[in-house]
């Protein structure tokens, strides 16, 4: 029997190898017909550049379709689902396949017609229509089993659905940790804890990333090595380069003293677990600059405003900078900041860039501020919007079905805060605590990001003392999916542009000097952190109460 096996995979093997030839030898001819072909393949993608995500959890299964050629390729190649969804491949050419496994091994889990045969695979014709339930979190990969050879494979990435919305505990970070960016890699399905520090004692920076797989609650500490330890506050995204995306980050700084910075550049492939350095710093930096606000568009990461450790004692900036990854450059925009400004809470909404918060620094004094803006990178313009119901910096911005997330952070009494604020771009005004509720514990200077429709992860940071540094973690799902908002157009920009004149005065009051900020900063506005404890769902525990304690000096 072991002999018959063994003579059986051959046999397939070398058939795999004979059709893999053949192809090799038609495929000029065969491209040359498909370019006629009026279809051109798809492949979906979000604001970011990014494969978007296709499928949300819900109590009933979604389908998600799938295109098998009219080419060698699977359009899109990539698809996101929930446990319960369905992918259906329909055929726009024949002589394919959809066969479970990787790099030309088939793993007899699925394959078209109707998922016999699985081994050497059955090649179908235009039209056919193959669907496949999934019922168990993981990630698939499938091939064409007639063209593998030439590339012709993709994946299905299958997240666990939810019972019902709502934040739990996620399992914690490898060691405490915090200053680091959050990254989700759609890809892979995963999320990733970039840069930071274990300590604010010298010496105690991270050398690798954190990768978390949402699968199976679990986080893993890669082999990859960062090119230095000037790794904390860096900002990073995912670009793509020739089609492969990996996650960018730029600038960063260490802890010493004086704090020494850089706008050095690397990318991190995922899949491969490997680092690159970048031969493009982020002319900003020089040894003194840490990256403001950051967030991708258009595959460009932008960098908004940031922190001067050393001038006039520490300053923020107002600086706006585009990097484009091929070719590898930096690009400083016209436009500026209203004001200079670090830790700026900065995501993308269709074709615009929003903010909400960000600190004030001024002689390296961090005030917390609700200075809102969007920021129009094409046209070169920049506008007040609604602000922010509560003073906060250092934390991220997340773009969630189309709203704006700040995530909790901030420095000034009361904060840091758990609230997460949403800001609707279309009616140009906020909500507290929904659609998403506050999450558990307070913090700022954590690892924070979103698949954009369903899934929130967040890790580290500061507890509410501002000192204590964390290793917990929480995750958000939001049952049934996500309902996206209308992608805001010339119309939202213009409502921005509207409500600029009535918020302006209150920005320019906020940050005119260090003493108004500061007596901003502990009006009434601090109210609205206590507001959420009516919504917050079962089990979840309201935001601390504060109690005086003098501001530790920062260490960026």
């Amino acid at each position: 029997m072991k002999t018959s096996n063994a003579a059986r995979l051959i046999f397939w093997l070398a058939a795999i190898f004979a059709v893999g030839f053949l192809v090799r030898a038609e495929s000029s001819e065969k491209r040359a017909n498909t370019a006629n072909i009026t279809s051109a393949p798809l492949r979906i993608v979000d604001q970011n550049g990014r494969p978007a995500v296709s499928g949300v959890p819900s109590a009933t299964s979604q389908i998600v379709d799938v295109m098998v050629g009219p080419d060698f390729a699977f359009h899109p190649d990539t698809v996101n689902i929930s446990v319960g969804d369905t992918v259906r491949w329909t055929w726009a050419a024949s002589g394919h396949s959809v066969s479970s496994g990787p790099h030309c091994v088939p793993d007899s889990q699925f394959c078209s017609p109707n998922d016999t045969g699985c081994f050497p695979g059955t090649l179908s014709n235009t039209g056919t229509v193959y669907m496949h339930t999934f019922n168990t979190p993981g990630s698939y990969s499938y091939i064409c089993i007639a063209h593998c050879s030439i590339g012709m494979a993709g994946v299905v990435n299958v997240t666990g659905s939810c019972a019902q919305s709502g934040w739990s505990t996620a399992a914690p970070l490898p060691t405490t940790g915090t200053r680091m960016a959050g990254v989700y890699f759609p890809a892979n399905g995963k999320f990733y804890a970039m840069g930071g520090r274990a300590s604010d004692t010298a010496g105690n920076e991270f050398t690798h990333p954190f990768e978390y797989d949402p699968n199976t609650n679990t986080w893993m500490t890669k082999a990859a090595t960062y090119p230095d330890n000037t790794v904390n506050n860096i900002a990073c995204g995912v670009l793509t380069d020739a089609g492969t995306p990996y996650i960018y980050c730029a600038g960063g700084s260490r802890v010493s003293t004086p704090t020494v910075a850089t706008g050095r550049v690397f990318r991190y492939d995922p899949v491969t677990d490997t680092i690159t350095p970048v031969a493009a710093p982020w002319p900003a930096a020089g040894t003194t600059v840490i990256p403001g606000g950051f967030t991708v568009l258009q595959n460009k990461l932008y960098i908004l405003g940031g922190y001067d450790t050393v001038t006039g004692g520490g300053q923020g900036i107002n600086q706006i900078w585009e990097f484009t990854p091929s070719p590898a450059a930096w690009v400083q925009k016209p436009t500026v900041l209203p004001v200079p400004l670090g830790y700026i809470p900065t995501t993308t909404i269709g074709s615009l860039i929003y903010t909400g918060g960000g600190s004030d620094i001024t002689a390296g004094l961090l005030t917390d501020t609700t200075n809102s803006f969007v920021y129009n990178p094409v046209a070169n313009t920049i506008s007040a919007i609604a602000a922010i119901p509560r003073p906060t910096g250092e934390t991220r911005a997340l773009n969630f079905n189309g709203k704006m997330l700040v995530m909790g952070g901030g420095r000034t009494a009361p904060n840091p805060s758990n609230e997460v604020d949403a800001y609707d771009p279309v009616a140009n005004s906020w909500a507290v605590n929904s659609p998403v509720p506050a999450f558990v514990n307070a913090r700022r200077n954590f690892a924070t990001d979103t698949d954009g429709t369903t899934r929130i992860w967040l890790a580290g940071g500061y507890d509410v003392d501002g000192i204590t540094l964390l290793a917990s973690a929480e995750r958000f799902c939001q049952g049934g999916g996500g309902t996206p908002t209308p992608t805001p157009t010339a119309t939202a920009t213009a409502t921005a542009t509207a409500t600029a004149t009535a918020t302006a005065t209150a920005t320019g009051t906020a940050t005119a000097s260090p003493t108004a900020t500061a007596t901003g900063t502990a009006s009434p506005t601090a109210t609205a952190t206590a507001s959420p404890t009516a919504t917050l769902p079962p089990g979840v525990r309201p935001t601390p109460t504060p109690r005086p304690r003098p501001t530790p000096a920062p260490r960026p």
